[in-house]
């Protein structure tokens, strides 16, 4: 592939144009396919961290540490006891569907955005990296029967493992013995998963059977013991720190990076505020070093655009390979719905058109 200089350039979601959309469509067509999904993809069913985040990285007293990790538990965590019961809460029965919806949404885009590729180097793959702890996704891609890596194997003793992504499924026909590669999605939990239940030295599968709400009844030394067996990063900026303790967190930030460096990469970053240090560091680092990756920002909001601007040090960097995609009004707002209907509807809209 010959070599581009990708230069930065703002766009403006409303007045995307047809040869910008050629141009992303271009790169989807010839590149591997990465997503970086955050908190603000799972609303309005899930909360936003952005307030537990900042108070839970300020906060030094261990007695507010606590209570501010109760919140985060409360909020964060118990909803998807109901998902798993099929006992979601009236007053959230609204905020569920469209959460889901719009996931259901975009997963299906991606895997037809897939099978439409003219490549027949490039697998039928895409990577969805996300610091989201919640089930959301997996809820979603098994309803629409859709297929995912989440690192398990098995079905007695479900365990997880790195060697466990990266597999392409073929499909054979029942009559005429064709084989057809099926689009899989990678479901890369950067952060954890309430899934997950670290056992020894092991991480085995759990329909979250191994906490509930009792929690939240234990105070003190009591809740915060307990709370710590979880597997899961918590949402605070010195989580480079935890990680590395652990060789699973390290091995799925090493994931992220090689990904990344690879000839010829796209990553879309959605929901996501880039608060995280040392996934913003990983992805300034590799925007530094690999002239071929391409990285597609979308911020929620305007106000939000100069910050993420500032957080990715656009105008210092090497080849300037990013394009912040903004909405157009002060009020508007860059949900995933619109981004499914605006433009990876678009994309797929003009593959199929070609095809």
């Amino acid at each position: 592939a010959c070599l581009q200089i990708f230069r930065f350039r703002k766009i403006n979601f409303n007045n995307m144009d047809n040869q910008k959309i050629q141009e992303i469509k271009e790169t989807v067509q010839s590149s591997h396919l990465n997503f970086l999904i955050g908190a603000g993809l799972s609303t309005p069913f899930l909360p936003l961290l952005g307030d537990i985040e900042t108070r839970l990285s300020n906060e030094t007293r261990k007695a507010e540490r606590i209570k501010i990790k109760k919140e985060y538990f409360q909020k964060v965590m118990m909803p998807n006891l109901e998902i798993v019961t099929d006992k979601v809460e009236t007053s959230k029965q609204s905020g569920f569907k469209k959460t889901c919806k719009n996931y259901k949404e975009f997963f299906e885009l991606i895997a037809r955005i897939l099978l439409k590729r003219e490549s027949t180097i490039l697998s039928k793959q895409a990577n969805i990296f996300t610091t989201n702890i919640d089930i959301l996704m997996e809820t979603v891609l098994e309803e629409s029967g859709l297929e995912y890596n989440d690192g398990f194997t098995g079905r007695i003793n479900s365990t997880f493992s790195l060697s466990n992504f990266k597999k392409s499924i073929l499909k054979r026909s029942l009559h005429f013995e064709n084989v057809s590669e099926v689009p899989v999605f990678n479901l890369i939990k950067i952060h954890g998963s309430l899934t997950w239940d670290k056992t020894d030295d092991k991480i085995l599968f759990s329909k979250l059977s191994h906490f509930d709400g009792s929690l939240l009844k234990e105070e003190g030394e009591s809740f915060e013991n307990k709370y710590n067996k979880l597997a899961i990063i918590n949402p605070e900026r010195k989580k480079l720190e935890e990680t590395v303790i652990d060789l699973t967190y390290y091995e799925l930030l090493r994931m992220y990076s090689s990904e990344l460096e690879k000839e010829n990469a796209v990553l879309f970053v959605m929901g996501f505020s880039m608060e995280d240090e040392h996934i913003r560091e990983i992805t300034i680092r590799t925007a530094n070093s690999n002239p071929t990756l391409k990285i597609y920002i979308f911020c929620h909001d305007k106000d939000s655009d100069s910050k993420m601007k500032n957080k990715m040090q656009v105008g210092k960097l090497r080849y300037s390979n990013i394009e912040i995609v903004e909405p157009e009004g002060d009020g508007d707002k860059l949900t995933l719905e619109k981004i499914n209907e605006s433009f990876f509807k678009e994309i797929l809209s003009s593959m199929s058109y070609e095809g």
